[in-house]
C-alpha cells in the first residue's frame, strides 16, 4: 500500500520573488514552444529554465540543457532565490476553475511517495513512450531534483482526506494567485504531526492511479536503480518521488476526453469505413455544423453502450455500437483496437511514432483541422468516468496513450523535492 511522508520542500523565497504566479510554469509536457518564450521573458527565474530549458546551438554532452538547468538550480539555491522550509510538511493544494459553465474547487495534496513497482499500491492508467523517460532521466541526473508533481488519483467516497483538507484550508493560504489561465491557485504548508500521521494512516489503505505524469514515475523508478548501492542502506532519498493526490470522487475532479484526428492516411477510405462501421453500429448522419450540438448527442445513451462522433468533409454522424459488452469496454480502447487498428490499419507502432493518428483536447481544433482539408476524421469522444478507470486500472489494464485529460493541469514552482537527506 502506498507509503508517505513529509518533507522539507524547496521553495520559491517570497522575500526575493515578490509575485509567484511569475515564476511558476505548467508542467513540461504541455508547454509548446511559444509558450516557452513567454515564461522565459516573464522572470528570469522562472522554473520553466529548469523543466525545459532551451537548447542552444554547440549544445555538447559537456554543455546542454541539462546542464543549464543543474547550474541554474544550483546558483539559485545558493542565492537564497530558492530555499528549504524548516519542518518537513505536506502541501496542500486547491484549484477554482470553470468548466462547461460550472465553477468547480478540487483539492488535493503534495507529500512524498515510496517508489514501488507498478501494482504494489500505484498503477499506471495509460500506455507511455520512451523519449520523455530518457529527456526526464537526464534531467534528475543533473538537477537531483523533483522539479514537478506526479499527478495521482485515489478513491475516497467517504472523504475522510478531504475533510483534513479543508480543514486546513480554513487557514491563511501560503500562496495564492490566479495564472494565466484564470485558475485561482492556492497552497497551504501543514507540518501539523497529529494531521500528517492522519493522512499517512488513511493512505496506506488506498489504491493510487496516476493520472498526469506516467514517464516521471518510470524515470524515478530509473533513478532510483542507479543510486542504489549495497551500503546505501534503506530509506533513501532516491527511494520517493513526490507526488500530488486528489480524491477522484470529489465533486472538484474533472475528466475531460482527449479527441483524436487521422491524416496523411494513403489507404484511407471514407466509404469503406462508415461500411465497415454498420457491421456493429448503429449510424445516424446529421446535417447540423453545430459542434457543440453533436458532441451534446454523443453523450445520450453513453452509459450503456460505447459511442463516438465521426466528422469528416461529408459532415457529422453519431456511431452507437449495437450489442456492447457488460460492463461495457472503455470507449477509448474500443475506438483505438476496433477502428483506428483494424478498420484503418494504423498500427501501434505509426502511432508510437506520430504517424496518421494524433490528439486533441480542443473539439474546435479536431473540427478545424478536418473542414480546412488538413486532417481526413476526426473522432469525437466521451471522456473517461472515474469508475470506470479504478475497474480497468486496478484489474492490470493499461489504457491507450492521452485516454484521459484531468482538467486543471497541476502548477509546477509551488514547491520542490531535493532528492537529497536535507529535505528529509
Amino acid at each position: 500500500m502506498p507509503t508517505i511522508r513529509p518533507f522539507k520542500g524547496l521553495r520559491y523565497n517570497t522575500s526575493v520573488v515578490n509575485e509567484i504566479k511569475d515564476v511558476v510554469a505548467p508542467p513540461y509536457d504541455i508547454i509548446y514552444d511559444e509558450w516557452v518564450d513567454r515564461l522565459y521573458e516573464r522572470h528570469p527565474n522562472n522554473i520553466v529554465r529548469l523543466i525545459k530549458s532551451k537548447s542552444e546551438s554547440g549544445d555538447d554532452d559537456n554543455n546542454n540543457k541539462y546542464t543549464r538547468a543543474r547550474g541554474d538550480i544550483n546558483a539559485w539555491i545558493k542565492d537564497s532565490i530558492l530555499i528549504h522550509d524548516e519542518k518537513p510538511s505536506i502541501y496542500v493544494r486547491s484549484e477554482t476553475y470553470r468548466v462547461g459553465g460550472v465553477t468547480k474547487t478540487r483539492f488535493g495534496f503534495i507529500s512524498l511517495i515510496k517508489l514501488e513497482d507498478f501494482g504494489k499500491g500505484v498503477h499506471p492508467h495509460e500506455k507511455t513512450l520512451s523519449a520523455p523517460k530518457v529527456d526526464r532521466l537526464n534531467l534528475i541526473t543533473e538537477t537531483k531534483t523533483n522539479l514537478s508533481q506526479i499527478f495521482s488519483i485515489y478513491s475516497d467516497a467517504d472523504n475522510k482526506i478531504q475533510d483534513i483538507l479543508l480543514k486546513v484550508a480554513e487557514n491563511t493560504p501560503d500562496a495564492d494567485f490566479t495564472d494565466e489561465q484564470e485558475i485561482g491557485r492556492k497552497m497551504w504548508v501543514l507540518n501539523d504531526e497529529a494531521a500528517i500521521a492522519e493522512l499517512q494512516s488513511i493512505m496506506k489503505d488506498l489504491e493510487v492511479i496516476i493520472a498526469d505524469g506516467h514517464h516521471r514515475y518510470e524515470t524515478s523508478l530509473a533513478y532510483k536503480k542507479l543510486m542504489d548501492s549495497p551500503d546505501a542502506g534503506s530509506d533513501k532519498p532516491s527511494d520517493y518521488v513526490s507526488m500530488y493526490f486528489s480524491n477522484a470522487d470529489d465533486m472538484g475532479m474533472t475528466i475531460l476526453p482527449t479527441h483524436r484526428k487521422v491524416g496523411g492516411l494513403e489507404t484511407f477510405d471514407e466509404k469503406k469505413l462508415f461500411e465497415d462501421l454498420k457491421q456493429d453500429y448503429d449510424i445516424i448522419s446529421y446535417d447540423t455544423t453545430d459542434l457543440d450540438e453533436m458532441l451534446n448527442l454523443i453523450k445520450d445513451d453513453s452509459e450503456r453502450t460505447n459511442v463516438f462522433g465521426i466528422f469528416t468533409s461529408n459532415g457529422y454522424s453519431v456511431v452507437k455500437m449495437k450489442d456492447p459488452s457488460s460492463p461495457k469496454r472503455l470507449d477509448v480502447e474500443v475506438l483505438h483496437f476496433d477502428i483506428i487498428e483494424n478498420m484503418m490499419g494504423i498500427t501501434p507502432e505509426d502511432t508510437a511514432k506520430g504517424k496518421y493518428l494524433h490528439f486533441c483536447k480542443s473539439p474546435d481544433h479536431a473540427y478545424d483541422e478536418v473542414a480546412s482539408g488538413k486532417d481526413q476524421v476526426s473522432f469525437f469522444m466521451n471522456a473517461v468516468v472515474s469508475d470506470e478507470l479504478f475497474r480497468v486500472v486496478l484489474n492490470g489494464r493499461r489504457m491507450p496513450q492521452k485516454s484521459t485529460y484531468f482538467y486543471p493541469k497541476t502548477m509546477s514552482g509551488l514547491v520542490m523535492y531535493k532528492v537529497d537527506k536535507e529535505s528529509f
